[in-house]
């Protein structure tokens, strides 16, 4: 009777994860395609979608099909979905583990109303929107350290059937982050730590039996998750080396070189929102008198910025500049937040008066995020001050007040935390080189599917018109403005003929040594192109252009036109 109760309760959470990732992803007014941190992103999307197709044609195909934790995956789904349904899928997929694994955090340590209640908050978060909204690693990244950090609460602050498991499961999501990006294995296995601590020093096990068991069960589940991905690299990208290629190009990365501003943190209002995770954690330690979900709370949430901090003064690099890498720090930020309510409420239920107040917080949640006005620092603080208070006179309610004035006050605590996480990011403002990502752009229409199908349409063209033998060579318009059309190429230095409108006579003697059997060509006029096209020298023999065009927003132009040539080189 006991197993089968436990089992409806699973299916009853099964059911309520599904409901709240489907509103979210489909009737939220979240948009499928929420934008792209170009060339990036189309890198990913193309690697995904055609492979060694792309690699094998490139005049150097670089790191980035080494990045398999999305490739892999993705590239399965569209292989038998087709490119529109597979990239809905897998940003269902991707909502569904932050869902879950959010849902499941508040669920061990508080009631399922209150996991409803949050989960569907973090579901709503522009942040995590715009990113699963994207083929750039930030959201498949969000997912795995929302779900490792789920793993390492289960294993550290309860009783698993099996202490094995979470560990297990934790060594599998790790060798997922180290193919995705190495940066968020670190700062992920850096939260677990400190989570795992927090169980270790507070509970009955044995510490060192406990850590040999992890270690052990750890590892082997790493070993598992980087051998099938390293199979599926062999199988999409036959003949590379993924261990040679991640060496070599580690070697060659100067991370300090994508640094625009190293101050633009200090005035990036969106990282109040990891603030806002430590000073709340803060205070759920305070009003439970330190207990191991508030605890856990404040690791999570002080490891998550300790980590960022102490890893951009050993290796300075664009952490807390650009957005893609501060979106990293939402896993944890939400996840402590999670822990800090399921804290202080504890198994207090909160009723129709609760209901009611989430109910009407759903409008606010989603008009928030599409918040566009700028917000200045004093602002930001001043909202920040709200986000702790508001949480301290919850947790002070819930002692005092009458249990529905406890829960309305809760309740809309955690609604206004929901909001102020939308308008601080969103009020972010043109920041550093590399401006503003914009994460309203989670449920306002930019247009991001016209995009990306004219990005697909003019990278089969390319496929198309060109042969597995050809190395082909990249060129945009000067101004770039079909850079985002071109990286579906591999748009970038190591494929790029000729920043110019024209081949200069360095660049001309290049391409010779080069010698790529194709050029790709792109640009918002057909003109632009035929100027190129004009200045390449008579001896690569380029054949007469074959040209296509696809709708394009943004360029000065309706369309941006895409050729092809091929080059026979004399001599």
């Amino acid at each position: 009777m006991r197993s089968s109760a436990r089992l409806s309760s699973r299916l009853v959470d099964a059911v309520i994860v599904l409901a709240i990732s489907g509103f979210a992803a489909f009737a939220s007014g979240s948009r499928t395609w929420a934008g792209f941190n170009s060339p990036d992103s189309e890198f990913y999307a193309s690697l995904a979608l055609f492979g060694n197709d792309v690699t094998d044609r490139s005049i150097d195909p670089a790191y980035t099909w080494t990045r398999l934790g999305y490739i892999a995956p993705v590239r399965g789904l569209v292989t038998v979905l087709g490119p529109s349904v597979g990239f809905t899928l897998w940003r269902f997929v991707l909502i569904v583990m932050i869902v879950a694994a959010i849902y499941a955090i508040v669920r061990m340590a508080s009631t399922r109303e209150l996991a409803i209640m949050i989960s569907a908050a973090a579901s709503l978060n522009t942040m995590v929107l715009s990113y699963v909204g994207n083929s750039y690693l930030t959201g498949t990244i969000l997912a795995a350290l929302t779900v490792l950090l789920a793993l390492g609460v289960w294993g550290s602050l309860t009783d698993p059937r099996h202490p094995w498991l979470p560990p297990a499961l934790s060594g599998l999501v790790a060798g997922w982050l180290v193919m995705l990006n190495p940066y968020a294995l670190l700062l992920g296995m850096t939260m677990w730590v400190a989570v795992r601590e927090v169980g270790l020093f507070t509970g009955p096990t044995s510490r060192w039996r406990a850590l040999v068991r992890d270690a052990a069960a750890g590892i082997s589940g790493f070993a598992v998750s980087f051998t099938l991905l390293l199979v599926a690299g062999l199988v999409i990208f036959p003949g590379r080396n993924w261990v040679q290629t991640y060496v070599d190009w580690n070697s060659q990365l100067d991370y300090s070189s994508f640094v625009g501003d190293p101050d633009v943190w200090q005035r990036d209002v969106a990282l109040l929102v990891p603030v806002a995770a430590l000073l709340v954690s803060v205070v759920a330690v305070a009003a439970t008198r330190a207990s191991r979900w508030a605890i856990s709370a404040l690791a999570v949430a002080a490891g998550n910025l300790a980590f960022t901090w102490i890893y951009l003064l050993l290796v300075p690099g664009p952490w807390l500049e650009a957005p893609h890498y501060v979106a990293k720090l939402w896993a944890g930020s939400l996840v402590a937040l999670a822990l800090a309510f399921a804290a202080i409420v504890g198994e207090r239920r909160l009723g129709p008066a609760g209901w009611v107040t989430a109910l009407l917080c759903v409008p606010l949640v989603l008009w928030s995020g599409r918040w566009d006005t700028t917000i200045t620092g004093v602002q930001g603080l001043l909202i920040l001050a709200c986000v702790v208070g508001a949480f301290a006179l919850a947790a002070l309610a819930l002692v005092k007040a009458p249990s529905a004035v406890a829960a309305i006050v809760l309740v809309t605590a955690l609604g206004g935390t929901a909001v102020a996480a939308q308008i601080l990011q969103n009020g972010r403002g043109p920041l550093g080189i590399y401006g503003q990502y914009p994460f309203r752009a989670a449920y306002v229409d930019f247009e991001g599917d016209l995009l990306m199908s004219s990005k697909i349409a003019a990278e089969e063209w390319v496929l198309d018109h060109t042969a597995a033998s050809d190395r082909i060579g990249v060129w945009t318009d000067p101004e770039r403005l079909t850079s985002a059309v071109a990286a579906m190429r591999l748009w970038g230095k190591y494929n790029n003929v000729s920043g110019g409108a024209t081949l200069t006579k360095e660049e001309a003697d290049n391409l010779e040594e080069l010698a790529p059997t194709a050029l790709a060509l792109y640009a918002p006029t057909r003109g632009q192109i035929d100027a190129f096209l004009a200045s390449l020298p008579p001896w690569s023999l380029p054949t007469a252009p074959e040209c296509t065009s696809v709708p394009y927003r943004g360029i000065g132009s309706s369309d941006a036109h895409v050729c092809v040539t091929h080059l026979r080189w004399a001599g």
